[in-house]
Parts: structure tokens; C-alpha cells; sequence
């Protein structure tokens, strides 16, 4: 799907973004904005992290489908990814795994959505990724940057990325950090990546059951709501389904979305999730 950024959201998005927080819900856009396009920042000065907020305990959840959406542009904007596995192996691809890597790591943003998810693909199929491993840095990256404690959340946020380039989180967390110790270059280059991985993300993903959105691991989908909805999931599941498939689900406004986390199962026991029958 063709992004537009719009100077408006731009502008929140560089000067105003909190990576460790949440932020409240933003002005509603213009009526030519585009709601699939637009990407939030944090407007809030709380230090504390904040969850959607309902006016019941019953109120129902939403499951997000390709049937279900009210916005034509998002409904047909899923593409098909069709760039085979083994170019990720092949020293002279442009999707081998390693260069795709250095093109991340130079935090360079001509790299392609397809390259993006082309390592993910690849990490999860060579099980070259712990995603325990990657969550417990993400909350403790994330929570270093809250108690403001920035340049040790910068030493977690490289942890991630050395395992997980093209990590949400990763990149996240950096930015936010950077940014809060006056590093105005790095934090706007992270910043950078992180949107460039992102609409990566939801190009090939719209966090549907048919198409849940492909990532590294459970917090990154945390990361995305943050980052795109504007708000912080205030409940998660973990689904196994009939075809054997784990789910990541996470509620915001009660709706669920998902991520595809079956690369997670063999690290998980059976009270770790929830089994559809």
C-alpha cells in the first residue's frame, strides 16, 4: 500500500514522540487524511504507562477480519509476500540475510518492506531468534526508559537489535533514549528505521486471523499499537488454533488484532496459551 506522510503527523512524530509511554488519543484528521496512513506519537508528559479504558467489564471484543473493516484503502491494501526463502541464503541476492543486516545496522532507510520481512522470514525458519529472550528485553528496555534511566536502556535496545535488526522495539526504544540524552541525529535515524519496519509490517499484515501481522516477537505487536494506534493494548492473549497456528492477540478499544508467534511455540508450556478447539 502507497504510504503518504503528512506534515502534521510528521511533525508530532519528530518532536513529540514518547516511546516509553502512552499516548492519549490525537486531534481526529482532516477529512483527506488518510486513517490507515497515519502513524501516532506520544502527546502525553505522563511518565506512567496508560491503558485503554472501558466503561464495562463486558464490553465485547472485535475481532479484526478481512471482512470487517470500514475503510475500503485498508481492507484491500494486504500484499502478497512472494519473494522466495532461500534468496535469503544466496550471497548474491539482494534478500541475503547478512546484507540486509548491514543495510539495518548502517540504519540506512532505502531498505526495501520486502527485505524486512524477508529476515524476519528468515530468522524465524533458521530459529536464529529467542523471542523469550527478545521480550524480556523489550520490558526492561522499555522500563529503563520510563524510570529515565537512558543510556542503560540504550545498552538493552543494542542488545535487541544484535539478535533482532529489524526489531520495532529495537529501534523504539533507541530513539526515545537518544532523544531524551539530546541526541537528536541518532534519535531521528532510529526513528526513521522504526517507521520504515513498521509500514513493512502492515504492508503485509492487517493483524487478522487471515493475515496476522509477521513479527520477531510478542512485544513488538505492543510497539506497533503503540506507534500506529496510540494507545497500549490492555489485554493480551496467546491463541492456538485448530491449524495449529499461535497467535499473539492484543486489545486496544476492543479491538483484537494478531500476530503470527508459531516460531514461539516450542519455547512456550501448554498454560501459556489458550487452545481454540
Amino acid at each position: 500500500m502507497k504510504k503518504r506522510y503528512y506534515l502534521l503527523a510528521f511533525f508530532y512524530f519528530v518532536v513529540n514522540f514518547s516511546f516509553g509511554q502512552v499516548p492519549p488519543p490525537p486531534p481526529p484528521p482532516s477529512e483527506k487524511v488518510n486513517k490507515a496512513d497515519v502513524i501516532y506519537g506520544d502527546y502525553s508528559q505522563s511518565s506512567k504507562k496508560e491503558t485503554t479504558k472501558t466503561s464495562g467489564n463486558n464490553a465485547k471484543i472485535i475481532e479484526v477480519t478481512k471482512d470487517n473493516y470500514s475503510d475500503p484503502v485498508i481492507k484491500n491494501s494486504v500484499s502478497e509476500f512472494k519473494i522466495p526463502s532461500n534468496e535469503s541464503t544466496n550471497v548474491n541476492s539482494i534478500y541475503y540475510f547478512r546484507n540486509v543486516e548491514n543495510l539495518l545496522a548502517k540504519l540506512d532507510t532505502l531498505v526495501s518492506a520486502e527485505q524486512i520481512i524477508s529476515l524476519t522470514k528468515y530468522k524465524i525458519k533458521s530459529n536464529t531468534i529467542n523471542p523469550t529472550y527478545l521480550d524480556s528485553l523489550a520490558r526492561k528496555a522499555y522500563k529503563l526508559n520510563e524510570d529515565k534511566k537512558y543510556d542503560e536502556a540504550i545498552v538493552v535496545a543494542k542488545e535487541i537489535l544484535n539478535q533482532s535488526p529489524n526489531n520495532i522495539t529495537g529501534h523504539k526504544e533507541m530513539s526515545f533514549a537518544y532523544k531524551h540524552l539530546g541526541n537528536e541525529n541518532l534519535s531521528n535515524r532510529h526513528f526513521l528505521v522504526m517507521v520504515k519496519i513498521l509500514n513493512s509490517v502492515l504492508k503485509y499484515g492487517d493483524g487478522s486471523r487471515e493475515n496476522p501481522y509477521i513479527l520477531n516477537n510478542f512485544f513488538e505487536g505492543l510497539s506497533i499499537y503503540e506507534a500506529k494506534f496510540g494507545c497500549y493494548p490492555r489485554k493480551v492473549t496467546l491463541i492456538l488454533t485448530k491449524e495449529k497456528k499461535l497467535l499473539g492477540g492484543y486489545d486496544c478499544y476492543h479491538i483484537m488484532r494478531f500476530s503470527d508467534l508459531t516460531h514461539w511455540l516450542p519455547l512456550l508450556k501448554k498454560d501459556d496459551y489458550k487452545i481454540e478447539e
